[in-house]
């Protein structure tokens, strides 16, 4: 569905996907956006935040009953 975006629209949707990443990645239906985003992403900048945010709440994650998936994912990807 996000391929109707124009590319704008996209990196606005992104952007608030990343800002508000840790709330999603605590809830079962978040964390599969969040999964499919980090699969997904290809430009470093976005990429970049994720792993920034991954590493700086990553005990949190780890003893999340989600989060370590959104870890987990990432580490496959990169």
């Amino acid at each position: 569905m996000i391929m109707n975006f124009n590319e704008i629209e996209v990196e606005s949707i992104m952007w608030d996907v990343i800002d508000n990443f840790m709330i999603l990645v605590n809830h079962m239906k978040g964390l599969c956006v969040i999964k499919k985003v980090i699969q997904k992403t290809r430009k470093e900048k976005f990429t970049k935040r994720i792993l920034g945010i991954i590493e700086e709440n990553a005990f949190a994650l780890v003893h999340n009953a989600y989060g370590n998936y959104a870890i987990q994912t990432a580490l496959e990807v990169n």
